[in-house]
């Protein structure tokens, strides 16, 4: 079976055979904010819009939480699933960042607001921290937030996201980027205001927000790469390898030249991994976002590496194929196209050349 994804567009599904289910207030807004942020998983690229059945994902970072400088109010902190899958596609990664990464567990309450920090993880190179907010009004579907972080005496750049998940309560991330590595560092993290849309005279809701702790850096290694191979129209620019107790992974970037999109429907890369000592790794998942300049953002994962092994090898296999499902909106206008199981439509499979990675000891 080459490629389950495009059998899995032939199934004919009956909706009446599933039984409907209750699901949480939590489960609904994360379905939403990824329905508003139009993520596109699908590892297949199908330049024309189509029909996609399914899309995996990757990944594993872990760290270790220590020496806490405030106390929690057990009683006072929220119940919720993994904060990590709420933001980000790669349910995989975040997977492991929820069950590998110790709690915090911090409460801080002014002017209505109790902000509860959850957990943080540091991989050497950012920190990441999930939060809940409940609130004492409706502030929309998201608000923007002025929250930073001092690291090691440092005020860092720091991204935060925030969506509703229930009645006046919020999930937010904080990522910080951090200019040098440590193996251990001191962190205060800060909300400095909060300021909401639906609030007609845009005043800053301000309080006091404040958390210190420690965090150990994860047990990860990530190497930056700057390979890049460019072969019949397709550009793969090899940007980490991250390695990790369980796992690996490879991000980078894949670009179509337009060339190729005007002569084919859609493509799929696949890789073939080994290293020098003999192993052959088969992904586990691969997953990636892409624009309408026909770039994508891709990440492939696989189980662990061999400690033996200095080199990595990676045969990029090429599917370019032309799609012969099409179905319609009432007004005649195309709304999406797939390629069935028996297609008879062109299809076109090669090699690119090899890429060695050199793997850092």
């Amino acid at each position: 079976m080459k490629n389950i994804y495009k059998h899995l567009n032939d199934i004919d599904i009956d909706l009446d055979e599933f039984e409907k289910m209750e699901v949480s207030e939590f489960e609904r807004a994360k379905v939403k904010k990824d329905l508003l942020n139009k993520i596109h998983t699908s590892h297949q690229k199908k330049w024309k819009k189509s029909i996609t059945a399914a899309s995996l994902v990757l990944g594993l970072i872990t760290s270790a939480l220590f020496g806490l400088s405030f106390t929690a109010n057990a009683e006072k902190i929220p119940v919720i699933g993994n904060i990590y899958k709420f933001f980000n596609y790669n349910d995989a990664l975040y997977e492991d960042y929820h069950e590998n990464s110790n709690p915090i567990n911090g409460v801080a309450e002014s002017n209505g607001m109790q902000v509860t920090l959850n957990d943080a993880i540091y991989d050497g190179e950012t920190i990441i921290v999930s939060y809940i907010i409940d609130t004492n009004k409706d502030l929309g579907d998201s608000f923007y937030i002025d929250g930073v972080a001092v690291v090691e005496g440092k005020e860092e750049n720091t991204f935060n996201e925030v969506f509703k998940i229930g009645e006046n309560k919020y999930t937010g991330k904080s990522t910080t980027t951090v200019n040098e590595s440590y193996q251990k560092l001191d962190v205060d993290w800060k909300i400095n205001y909060m300021l909401s849309s639906l609030i007609a005279d845009q005043k800053r809701i301000v309080g006091d927000w404040n958390f210190k702790f420690q965090l150990n850096k994860a047990e990860i290694t990530i190497q930056n790469l700057t390979q890049i191979k460019e072969q019949g129209g397709i550009t793969l620019n090899f940007e980490k390898l991250i390695i990790t107790p369980k796992s690996f992974h490879i991000q980078y970037e894949e670009t179509t030249s337009v060339e190729l999109t005007k002569e084919w429907d859609s493509n799929s890369i696949n890789f073939e991994v080994k290293d020098d000592v003999g192993n052959v790794y088969v992904s586990k998942a691969g997953v990636g976002t892409g624009s309408a300049s026909f770039r994508y953002n891709m990440s492939a994962s696989y189980d662990s590496l061999d400690p033996d092994a200095s080199k990595l090898i990676i045969t990029p296999k090429v599917t370019l194929a032309d799609l012969d499902i099409v179905e319609y909106n009432e007004d005649g206008t195309i709304r999406s196209r797939g390629r069935s199981m028996n297609s008879r439509a062109d299809i076109k499979e090669f090699n690119m050349d090899k890429i060695i990675i050199e793997i850092e000891k």
